[in-house]
């Protein structure tokens, strides 16, 4: 009973809050949010660092891990404690009613993650985790596809098609981004990019409610970041619970994407394939996933075998530093993003082309890194070679 009157008055409060300030009231919601957020993040980070040392509950370099000295990984508690304060005091409002099933979800996927940085679970463990923080978002809170928007023909889906698509989909993308986390800033950089892109896009419809939630967790990680790029004293990695948070993050931002672009009554400018587009605002890291699983599957190595594929230990294996990589892998994902969202502007482009485009340019892309690697390697075995023979002659 008492949690539903401060409920109820913490709803009336904001109310009342949107008379008095009127059309100035979004402005207040999003910058509140971000700036909230942030100072959170930003006051908790040094104290979760000490405990992490004192409770040595840090990472260690090895060969996949290329940072210098002992690391906190518990960053992802900051990100989550201060997107869930500001999310739930300045995301109020009729249309808001997801945002509390999405706060039982997150608390699922963060206990999972502390678990992980700490015990390093069994990987069956935290799939159960991402499932059951999955069906809590999809089935109670109800976001879910519903729609394919004409994707192999298809348009409207059954329920339950629609939770099984929806579910699979929350686990790749959280995997996705957990993966792309091998350099520092990455996974949160893109997290940034990828609710910019939605945030952008909702409050152009007047969703303020939606682009609120993306200062919230904008503002979260900007807290995060300062410590994980700028800091010494402080530095700290946000480990699998930060990072299985961005991912659910964004997933959600996604499907809310969708969903609002089926529904003409509430946006003025639907986007047209917004599959495509949500995809795109998410490309690195699930363009990246995919193509280290299809070298795998070449390489006939077990798909869940951690290696050096990835995208970004191919830019760090060409001598590029993480603020350098940061840089080049926003810059394709801002790339490909603005390319499909300006190619989804013109009714007579067709799905199929869409895709086919953004595949060829990512495939060059991304391809280069191994190219340039591939002719160092050539150099340097030439001129071995050319050494060797040297050697011979004389």
């Amino acid at each position: 009973m008492s949690l539903k009157l401060k409920n109820f008055s913490t709803k009336k409060a904001m109310l009342e809050l949107q008379n008095y300030m009127g059309e100035y009231f979004k402005f207040f919601q999003i910058f509140g949010g971000l700036i909230l957020a942030a100072i959170i993040c930003w006051i908790s980070i040094p104290s979760i660092v000490s405990v992490a040392k004192m409770k040595n509950l840090c990472e260690k370099p090895d060969e996949r891990r290329l940072h210098k000295g002992v690391i906190p990984t518990m960053g992802g508690i900051g990100i989550f404690s201060g997107l869930l304060i500001s999310m739930l005091i300045f995301c109020q409002g009729e249309q808001c009613h997801f945002i509390q099933i999405f706060a039982a979800s997150a608390v699922m996927l963060f206990f999972i993650g502390v678990k992980d940085d700490i015990l390093m679970i069994a990987p069956v463990t935290k799939l159960i985790g991402q499932i059951i923080s999955s069906l809590i978002l999809c089935v109670v809170g109800n976001v879910r596809i519903t729609n394919l928007c004409g994707l192999f023909g298809i348009t409207e889906i059954p329920y339950f098609v629609g939770i099984i698509l929806s579910v699979g989909l929350i686990i790749f993308v959280i995997n996705a981004y957990n993966l792309i986390d091998g350099v520092d800033g990455l996974a949160g950089l893109l997290g940034i990019t990828t609710t910019l892109f939605f945030s952008v896009w909702f409050y152009r419809e007047g969703l303020y409610f939606m682009t609120a939630l993306g200062a919230c967790f904008i503002g979260a990680v900007i807290g995060f970041l300062r410590y994980n790029l700028f800091s010494q004293k402080n530095k700290i990695f946000m480990g699998d619970t930060g990072s299985q948070l961005v991912g659910i993050f964004c997933c959600l931002m996604a499907m809310k994407f969708m969903e609002y672009n089926l529904n003409t009554t509430l946006v003025k400018h639907p986007v047209n394939h917004s599959i495509a587009v949500a995809v795109s605002f998410m490309i690195v890291p699930l363009f990246d996933v995919v193509r280290v699983m299809f070298i795998r599957r070449v390489l006939h190595r077990p798909i869940m075998l951690p290696d050096n594929h990835h995208i970004h230990y191919r830019l760090k294996a060409l001598g590029l530093s993480a603020k350098w990589i940061d840089t080049i892998l926003i810059g394709i994902n801002c790339l490909v993003a603005a390319i499909a969202w300006y190619l989804a502007g013109y009714t007579d482009t067709s799905f199929s082309r869409m895709i086919l485009i953004v595949f060829i340019l990512l495939m060059a892309l991304f391809h280069i890194p191994q190219a340039l690697l591939t002719l160092r390697k050539r150099r340097q075995e030439k001129m071995q070679q050319t050494k060797e023979n040297q050697a011979k002659e004389n």
